[in-house]
């Protein structure tokens, strides 16, 4: 059975790919040791000349400020290049494979008319050879339900057979939806998409092959943004390439993948019942009918599972050549209102770990480890800094500082970024010129999103009630 499903090696270690992280690390490194020597060796001097001032310790916090981010920068690229690598050696799966274990495809949606349709047809597609599509309507007001009824039934395609069902159960969210069409699974492994996602045929053979471990309690998937027209869209793939390079590659070489995302993850029957276990023992469900893995209590459903399934000693994995594309916001306001979501969702679900923690329940070292260095440090500390960073800059200047100098700096740390978002766009098979973006993305990052977290964060110390 000829196909293209087969892995689309990342060649790490070949010319292309390894000059490109080899010269990017060192780089980094440079950057990473030099600038907080440079900029300390300036601030002493100033000291001696004119004595202590305001802006003399505002280029020390601009010193430790890049040390530090220097730093952590360093640690995730070699991270994501041992990923890379780690992958390269494993072996794929022969196509035909019949010992390849049935699954059940969760696909939840709430007023989806427009892309159902399409949604559906790649969904009965996919090069695997037998799994079932639970179709759950979530009482959508628009034609969603009876777009989607006339798939259920058996398909039958040269890759093998695909079984639909179709349901609809009152409103209740995101989160109830997959509860209820879990309920109805049949296959030892689910995989959870969103109906607005499409899934490369390909893909769920490619995250199959990783739950041949049996510690591996999920596997993650590549999300990556389909609607590129605009500018905004195109930020945003970059943040992907970004996210999905910096985190979920460096997080899978140590199998502690943090969020399996909505759009496509795969996950062992055994981890979800071990989760729904956790669940009820915690309480949090108003309504038992709809229980399960999936919990109401958070923005971030698909974080808080992924969290407990890592806490309940599972290793989760990422595929990065496994992709789901998706439809990001096309506005500015939807931008805000989607972040604002997550970010408040991240928090939430943050707090609840630590909670958990000084409770006493256990959850793997290298967990919490993660959770202190990538998500406290990105949620909880690096979007003030980064105004405590444009405030020591304009300080710096203000007090008879170099703007030549300053310049320099902020262009070798943009040409950094430019070299790492190229390494990572390889890796994802990507558009490389997407790096492209790296001068102007620190402004949609710092200022853009960082406003939903201001607004996140002001809401979740006020105790404002979650709105879906």
């Amino acid at each position: 059975m000829k196909t293209g499903t087969r892995r689309d090696t990342l060649l790490p270690t070949s010319v292309s790919t390894s000059w490109l992280f080899w010269i990017t690390f060192c780089f980094g490194c440079f950057l990473a040791l030099y600038t907080p020597h440079k900029l300390w060796a300036e601030a002493a001097q100033r000291i001696d000349l004119q004595g202590p001032s305001l802006g003399a310790y505002s280029v020390y916090c601009l010193g430790a400020l890049a040390g530090l981010m220097g730093l952590r920068w360093c640690i995730l690229i070699v991270l994501s290049y041992a990923s890379m690598v780690r992958r390269e050696q494993q072996p794929g799966l022969q196509d035909g494979d019949a010992s390849l274990p049935f699954v059940s495809i969760l696909a939840p949606a709430y007023n989806e008319a427009a892309c159902v349709t399409d949604a559906l047809i790649a969904l009965v597609g996919l090069d695997y050879p037998a799994y079932e599509v639970i179709f759950v309507d979530d009482g959508s007001t628009d034609s969603t339900y009876k777009l989607a009824l006339p798939f259920a039934g058996t398909h039958r395609s040269r890759h093998g057979m695909c079984d639909v069902r179709v349901f609809t159960k009152p409103n209740g969210g995101k989160w109830s939806a997959h509860n209820f069409g879990l309920r109805h699974a049949k296959g030892e492994l689910v995989l959870c998409i969103d109906a607005d996602s499409r899934i490369e045929g390909g893909s769920l053979r490619l995250m199959v092959r990783h739950m041949r471990d049996r510690r591996v309690g999920a596997v993650s998937g590549q999300i990556r943004v389909r609607n590129r027209k605009s500018l905004l869209g195109l930020f945003q793939a970059f943040e992907y390439v970004l996210a999905n390079g910096a985190l979920r590659l460096s997080q899978g070489a140590t199998g502690v993948v943090m969020v399996v995302p909505g759009p496509i993850g795969l996950f062992r029957r055994e981890a979800l019942d071990r989760v729904e276990a956790e669940n009820e023992r915690a309480g949090g469900f108003e309504n038992q009918e709809m229980s399960g893995p999936f919990s109401p209590l958070t923005f971030a459903e698909d974080f808080h599972l992924s969290l407990t399934v890592l806490a309940l000693g599972y290793r989760v994995e990422y595929e990065p050549h496994a992709i789901a594309h998706t439809k990001a916001p096309a506005t500015l306001a939807g931008l805000v209102n989607q972040r604002y979501r997550w970010n408040r969702g991240t928090m939430q679900v943050i707090l609840w770990f630590v909670r958990r923690t000084l409770r006493g329940d256990k959850s793997p070292l290298c967990i919490k480890a993660w959770v202190a260095t990538a998500f406290l440090l990105d949620f909880f500390c690096f979007p003030p800094l980064y105004f405590v960073l444009l405030a020591s800059s304009l300080l710096y200047l203000l007090h008879g500082g170099n703007l030549s100098s300053l310049a320099s700096w902020a262009t070798a740390a943009c040409l950094a970024n430019v070299m790492s978002g190229s390494l990572y766009a390889v890796a994802h098979r990507d558009r490389v010129t997407l790096a492209l973006l790296s001068p102007f993305f620190d402004f949609y990052q710092g200022i853009l999103l960082n406003c939903a977290w201001f607004i996140a964060t002001l809401d979740q110390a006020r105790g404002a009630r979650m709105r879906w």
